[in-house]
């Protein structure tokens, strides 16, 4: 199956934040739309009620419209398709939906079974087949484990999101704001997706200081992650912040590839010499920098 993305669609290789909003909150869906978040991600599970469902798919149909007329890729999270998946899907599919979260995932079978659910759907309702991504939430260690097969499941899975909250209290862990419970899981995910050739979408911050969340960024910045989901829109700024890289960022990359290349070719008056790991890491920021600009033109 082929994938095809409208290209006013942000690509997911520069979808830097993914804000989590209720379902049928319409407040709290003004508050996502102001926030500028990449990815907005109403959610049918944690953050809606059962007897609310219903009324979140219309409204959720409706917030999708919206999202596009503001430039963010428009999600949504179902709930598990045991449970009541079926009919959120049935529900929000009219709406055209750019990504599909489907949480608690733990096998391939989860994702082959929605992948032929969608599939249908988009037959029923004209939407271009393969059109519509999926994005398996992973929240146990038997999640983790699995993570090679869940990711190959399906051509609609082109990112994956780890979650927090729920993994924490599977490991039996205690959480804290310096997510050491949780850093090895982290490192370990971010390498299984970037082995899958998919999207890691870091885990959520959901603590309110801000000193803390910089950290967290820059350690997350730091391994590489370039995609981080949130619940908190005031956090969507620092998300984006932390993992774009700033005119003062490449500014200082240009100036030091030059100086290394100069130095390299022996030419006089280079000043202090340049080491080979922080020029590679400035190769890469340009390169990060190349593919927003480019994206934008």
């Amino acid at each position: 199956m082929t994938l095809s993305t409208a290209p006013s669609c942000r690509p997911p290789a520069l979808r830097r934040s993914w804000l989590f909003t209720a379902g049928a909150d319409r407040q709290a869906h003004q508050r996502a739309l102001a926030s500028g978040a990449d990815v907005l991600v109403p959610d049918l599970e944690e953050f809606t009620a059962p007897q609310e469902r219903a009324q979140a798919r219309i409204e959720i149909v409706a917030l999708m419209a919206r999202c596009r007329t503001q430039g963010m890729v428009a999600g949504v999270r179902i709930n598990r398709l045991a449970g009541a998946g079926h009919d959120d899907l049935s529900g929000v599919m009219p709406g055209r939906p750019d990504v599909v979260l489907l949480p608690y995932v733990e096998s391939a079978a989860e994702i082959a079974a929605l992948d032929a659910a969608m599939g249908a759907l988009e037959m029923q309702l004209g939407i271009a087949p393969g059109n519509t991504e999926i994005v398996p939430t992973i929240e146990s260690a038997l999640g983790i484990v699995q993570l090679q097969p869940i990711l190959a499941a399906s051509a609609r899975v082109r990112a994956c999101l780890l979650a927090a909250e729920d993994l924490t209290a599977d490991l039996g862990a205690e959480r804290g704001p310096d997510s050491v419970e949780l850093n090895y899981l982290r490192n370990r995910f971010h390498v299984e997706c970037r082995a899958a050739g998919r999207i890691a979408i870091d885990c959520p911050f959901n603590y309110r200081d801000p000193d803390w969340l910089a950290a967290d960024l820059a350690w997350a910045r730091r391994i590489g992650l370039r995609a981080k989901c949130t619940v908190l829109p005031e956090q969507v700024a620092a998300i984006h912040t932390a993992l774009t890289p700033s005119p003062e960022q490449v500014a200082s990359a240009r100036e030091l590839v030059a100086r290394f290349e100069a130095m390299r070719r022996g030419d006089p008056g280079t000043g202090v010499a340049i080491d080979t790991p922080d020029y590679h890491t400035a190769r890469r920021l340009l390169a990060r920098d190349a593919e927003f600009r480019n994206w934008g033109a």
